[in-house]
């Protein structure tokens, strides 16, 4: 589609307690995701989220401005599309609106300083999460754990390696489609299955990785409930029965206070002031 519902859908996209996740490139090409709840609907082809803490994505969807999205409400329905990022403003209309709402104008410590613009490029109906997939897909993945491990590295630290074992962490799939866009699909379900490894299966949403190869390049964003998350980032790999791989070769620090690549491993650079 086109155009966003938005006489059935506004209400869920304008809402700030929801998953709204934006994919945009980073400096080496890679799908790089990030979490901006503050996404949501400006009329019914345009889209916009306000920033209030500064990362990467910020830098990267003007630089680039091809992006995909997604969105999921309360209720697990979510919407996934594609956006072209044009303007970014510190003043005006949505400016007003994004800090009046009760998350950010009763935050003591930070408020909206920007405010990001996109037009819509296409946007799919809505869908509902398939939970009884997610229970499948875990049997699936811990049987196929035992075959498709690859080859053990030290990439992933104590820490990523227990949050992306553990069943009640949601998985987000993003790579490059034929338009040069940036995809994103829920995992149900994936898991590490070694220290460089997320092994998972495409089910029940296969049609929507049809743009996605052996051998591309993709990234993976794992969240818990506690809004705990760290993005992954390697090499794909497919294999028979729906079973595909991601092997990590970079690892990015996606929570506050410092959202940095944490693999390979960069030395802290001190600061100055004058």
């Amino acid at each position: 589609m086109k155009k966003i519902n938005v006489a059935r859908d506004a209400e869920d996209f304008s809402s700030p307690y929801k998953v709204a996740l934006i994919a945009s490139h980073d400096e080496q090409g890679d799908v790089h995701i990030s979490l901006l709840s503050s996404l949501m609907n400006r009329g019914d082809d345009e889209m916009v989220f306000g920033e209030f803490i500064t990362g990467d994505s910020k830098t990267y969807i003007h630089e680039r401005p091809k992006t995909g999205f997604l969105i999921m409400n309360l209720s697990m329905n979510f919407w996934t599309g594609t956006l072209d990022f044009y303007d970014k403003k510190t003043e005006g209309e949505e400016y007003i609106a994004l800090n009046e709402l009760p998350l950010y104008r009763f935050n003591t410590y930070f408020g909206i300083h920007t405010v990001h613009y996109a037009k819509l490029h296409e946007i799919s109906d809505r869908k509902k999460l398939n939970l009884l997939g997610i229970v499948a897909n875990a049997v699936r993945v811990m049987i196929g754990g035992l075959f498709f491990k690859g080859q053990e590295k030290k990439i992933m630290n104590a820490w990523t390696r227990a949050h992306t074992k553990k069943l009640g962490t949601l998985m987000f799939l993003g790579f490059t489609d034929e338009e040069g866009y940036p995809r994103l699909v829920p995992l149900v379900q994936g898991k590490s299955v070694s220290k460089s490894r997320i092994l998972f299966t495409k089910a029940p949403y296969s049609k929507m990785t049809l743009d996605l190869k052996d051998g591309q390049r993709a990234s993976i964003y794992a969240m818990n409930l506690d809004m705990e998350t760290v993005l992954m980032k390697g090499l794909y790999t497919q294999y028979g029965a729906g079973y595909g791989a991601l092997d990590i070769d970079r690892v990015y620090n996606s929570m506050p206070p410092v959202h940095r690549e944490i693999y390979p491993e960069r030395p802290f650079e001190a600061v100055t002031t004058f």
